[in-house]
């Protein structure tokens, strides 16, 4: 379905030229009136009234899609995010999805009638101006701005190297995600480095149904003695069912995660973490939110990437 941008970028004209031409406002010169009308019947766009709002700044919302299973993550981030658009004078429409293409769906929905949409990772290629990643992933190369999990995940391998672990399972989302993308990426680059090998048993998918998948590293003949997980929810998952199959902590396995949520320090043993910098993503969303609340839809990147900081607690035993 064309938008409101795809009818910009052809006729060469800003959003809002756009609508004032569409909505019969006065003061467009003609050739850009013409312009904007012959890009309409090609592209056989069909404004609705929010794009219209949209086109003008008016809406009064910011959308909000998020990944169905990191439910217990986006409960900490929904409170600090809504607060921050109410001082914007917007309310947050949240919608859930379970898959890239209920994603798409979601986002294409939303970004007409929102000012913004922020996403929960990176919400693929081509999507609108005002489509905003909240954690958006950098890439070798790129000046993509946000949160790196490979360094962190680099972080908390060499963490539990230095208290004398080699074999470290990894507990990832999916294969494909970007996120666990990364996660293996630091996981490798810290075994090469250290010249051990590379176990693909040790590679724990949760897609979904996390204590399955830990139910299949547990019932494995594969050796480890630490696992890294991308959310504290799966560390304390991890630590129910090892405690079930009698495998003490941190004494046989030690676990970290890549969060810090306020669950972090109440388990027991208190998890050790690289924490997730919410607090500075979270600034950088509202900033990027506030502009296009102010009409700038190209936002910059800063080229600047977030990471987090070690928080030792007592899930890590020193077996050197």
């Amino acid at each position: 379905m064309p938008t409101i941008d795809d009818v910009s970028k052809l006729a060469n004209v800003s959003r809002a030229t756009v609508s004032r031409v569409l909505t019969g406002t006065r003061g467009v010169r003609e050739e850009s009136r013409e312009a904007v009308l012959r890009a309409v019947e090609e592209l056989n766009y069909r404004p609705s009234f929010a794009a219209q709002n949209l086109a003008s700044n008016t809406s009064n919302q910011v959308g909000m899609v998020l990944p169905a299973q990191e439910a217990d993550f986006s409960a900490a981030l929904l409170p600090q995010l809504s607060l921050a658009v109410k001082s914007l004078n917007k309310s947050l429409l949240i919608q859930y999805v379970n898959d890239a293409t209920e994603q798409k769906a979601a986002i294409e929905s939303l970004q007409h009638q929102c000012v913004a949409v922020v996403t929960l990772g990176k919400p693929g290629s081509d999507v609108a101006s005002n489509v905003i990643a909240f954690d958006d992933f950098s890439t070798a190369g790129s000046a993509n701005q946000g949160y790196n999990y490979a360094f962190a995940t680099e972080s908390a391998c060499r963490y539990v190297l230095g208290k004398g672990h080699r074999n470290i399972a990894l507990l990832m989302e999916t294969e494909n995600d970007v996120a666990s993308k990364q996660m293996l990426e630091g996981y490798r680059s810290v075994l090469q480095n250290y010249s051990l090998p590379f176990n693909r048993q040790l590679l724990v998918m949760a897609n979904n149904n996390i204590e399955q998948a830990l139910l299949t590293l547990i019932n494995s003949f594969t050796k480890y003695t630490a696992i890294i997980a991308k959310r504290d929810s799966y560390a304390a998952e991890a630590m129910r069912l090892l405690r079930e199959f009698n495998v003490a902590i941190p004494q046989e396995v030690s676990l970290m995660s890549l969060e810090d949520s306020p669950m972090a320090s109440l388990l027991y043993p208190p998890l050790t973490c690289i924490a997730y910098p919410v607090d500075q993503l979270l600034d950088h969303c509202v900033q990027r939110i506030k502009a296009l609340i102010d009409g700038h839809s190209v936002f910059v990147p800063e080229g600047r990437t977030f990471t987090g900081r070690l928080v030792a607690r007592a899930s890590v035993a020193d077996i050197s």
